[in-house]
């Protein structure tokens, strides 16, 4: 701990990322509480519980790094619950996501329970072999296993979300394929979208994938007081970027093949999801009643 507080171009980029994370957490959290009118289900309680972990992580580090909070055992404790509090829901943001694009039920309940066996197996000995490590007399015995343990479950956890953003980029194309948004004929192109949308939404897929390879090369590369500050700020960017692409998915599970349809800028009963101006006669296409089975699926 000594060694960054004598580390002056260390400090001030922690101190940079942990501004970031902040600003982005606080952020999140009042547009989570504003464009949401029922405060309740998994997607919407992942997304809070994620942007509190993105504010209270960094705030121990801080704490913990530059010697203002002294008891060692309480700051590295938490430092490891907060981080599990910011890493964990963002998974089950995403899968929660996933309910707009596919109504395979087999799908689905693997994806859940292999996210139910990480969050539950990997935290207890991350947080138990961290613990011992960091903070008891047992740390020059154990601080190799911490090391190598902390690279093998930041890389589980790196595996998990890039395969649920490749999965998700997948069944994106396949409903914009079925809705009529993509040429989905042999030899095609992948852009040939009328409005960009399916550019956009892997674009930002790609760009979470590529913030989870940087944290995982600071992580190998030992760089350790920086990587801590900057894993709740690539955590924020993520949960931010998150909502960019559920707003523009849901607009394309809602938005009508009919030419001519806009959006009046009312809200259901969720508060997120725009409804579209048509005849109230119309019939809902198989897209809006998958939208409204994730919207019950999430005001539970």
């Amino acid at each position: 701990m000594d060694a960054i507080k004598t580390n002056l171009p260390a400090s001030m980029t922690m101190a940079a990322f942990c501004g970031i994370a902040w600003y982005i957490g606080i952020e999140l959290n009042f547009s989570l509480f504003v464009t949401f009118k029922r405060w309740r289900g998994r997607y919407f309680w992942s997304c809070v519980l994620g942007s509190w972990g993105i504010i209270l992580h960094p705030l121990f580090i801080i704490l913990a790094d530059f010697g203002v909070w002294t008891n060692l055992k309480g700051s590295i404790l938490m430092i490891y619950l907060t981080g599990f509090l910011m890493i964990l829901p963002q998974s089950w943001a995403l899968f929660s996501r996933l309910h707009l694009l596919t109504r395979n039920t087999t799908l689905l309940r693997c994806i859940r329970w292999v996210l139910l066996f990480t969050s539950i197996v990997i935290p207890p000995p991350t947080i138990v072999i961290g613990f011992l490590a960091q903070a008891t007399a047992m740390s020059a015995s154990l601080d190799r296993v911490n090391m190598i343990w902390d690279r093998v479950q930041v890389t589980i956890y790196l595996v998990q979300e890039s395969l649920l953003s490749v999965l998700y980029i997948l069944e994106t194309r396949r409903h914009l394929a079925v809705v009529g948004f993509i040429d989905d004929k042999p030899g095609a192109s992948l852009w040939s979208r009328r409005d960009g949308l399916f550019m956009h939404l892997i674009c930002t897929n790609l760009l979470v994938i590529a913030l989870d390879v940087t944290l995982l090369g600071m992580e190998f590369a030992g760089l350790f007081y920086v990587q801590g500050a900057f894993k709740p700020c690539v955590y924020g960017v993520k949960l931010k970027v998150e909502f960019l692409v559920l707003n523009r998915l849901v607009q394309s599970v809602q938005q009508p093949r009919s030419v001519g349809a806009s959006y009046g800028g009312q809200r259901d009963a969720s508060g997120i999801f725009p409804l579209v101006s048509q005849p109230s006669s119309a019939r809902q296409t198989p897209s809006e009643e998958q939208a409204h089975s994730w919207l019950r699926e999430n005001s539970r």
